[in-house]
C-alpha cells in the first residue's frame, strides 16, 4: 500500500473521530504515525475467539461479522452464531475484551476485501493523557457504540424473524446486499430456505 492511500485511510479514521466534535489542537498530528493500517481478504480474521482485543479499528473499507460458536445441546456440533455485521464507517471492536483486557468470546472476520485502520490501547492511552479533552472523544464513540449495540438487540431479541427483517431493511439496507445469506440467516435465528421464503415475501409486500 503506497504512503498516500495510507494517509488516505487514516484521515477516515480522523474523519470519524471528528464527528464527534472538535478535535483538540495538535492531536491529529500526534495520532497519525500511531495508527496502523491492516488489509484482509474474505475470511481472514481480525479477532479469533482467546486473544485479546489489543487495539480499536474503524473500518475504512469493506464488511466484516461478529460470530461465536454454540452448541444447540449437548453433543451436537458447534454452529456458527452471528451477532452482527460492521461496515465502512464502523469500529470493528470486541468490547468486553477490550476494555477488560480479557480473551475474547467472539470472532471478528472480513466478508470482502478490508482495511481497518487501528490503534493499540497503549497508544490511545496515551493520546488520553496528553490531551485529556481527547477523553470526550473516546466516551461518546463508546456511548454510540452502546447505544447501536442495544438497539441491534432489541431489534433481534423481541420481534419475529419478519420484524428484524423489516428492521435492517429500513435501518441498514446496504447489510441485505452485501452479507451472504447463511450468514443472515445465522442472524436472523432461521435456515436459509426460510430466509429466501421471507424475501420473497417482502418483494410482494414491497
Amino acid at each position: 500500500m503506497e504512503a498516500r492511500e495510507r494517509d488516505e485511510y487514516c484521515r477516515m479514521a480522523i474523519g470519524l473521530l471528528s464527528s464527534v466534535g472538535p478535535l483538540p489542537e495538535g492531536i491529529e498530528a500526534a495520532l497519525m504515525p500511531l495508527l496502523v493500517v491492516h488489509e484482509y481478504g474474505p475470511k481472514d480474521f481480525i479477532l479469533k475467539v482467546g486473544e485479546a482485543a489489543e487495539r480499536m479499528s474503524f473500518i475504512a473499507k469493506g464488511l466484516v461479522r461478529i460470530f461465536s460458536d454454540a452448541r444447540s445441546k449437548i453433543g451436537e456440533a458447534e454452529k456458527e452464531i452471528s451477532s452482527w455485521f460492521l461496515m465502512e464507517g464502523d469500529l470493528a471492536i470486541c468490547v468486553e475484551s477490550y476494555f477488560e483486557a480479557q480473551p475474547s468470546h467472539e470472532f471478528i472476520q472480513a466478508l470482502e476485501p478490508t482495511v481497518t485502520v487501528s490503534i493499540p490501547r497503549k497508544e490511545l492511552d496515551y493520546l488520553y493523557e496528553r490531551f485529556p479533552a481527547f477523553n470526550h472523544h473516546g466516551r461518546k464513540l463508546t456511548e454510540r457504540y452502546y447505544v447501536q449495540a442495544i438497539r441491534q438487540l432489541r431489534a433481534i431479541r423481541y420481534k419475529k424473524a419478519e420484524e428484524s427483517y423489516q428492521y435492517l431493511q429500513e435501518q441498514f439496507p446496504q447489510l441485505l446486499q452485501r452479507v451472504p445469506s447463511k450468514y443472515l440467516a445465522s442472524y436472523l435465528g432461521v435456515n436459509e430456505t426460510y430466509l429466501s421464503t421471507l424475501r420473497g415475501r417482502m418483494r410482494i409486500q414491497g
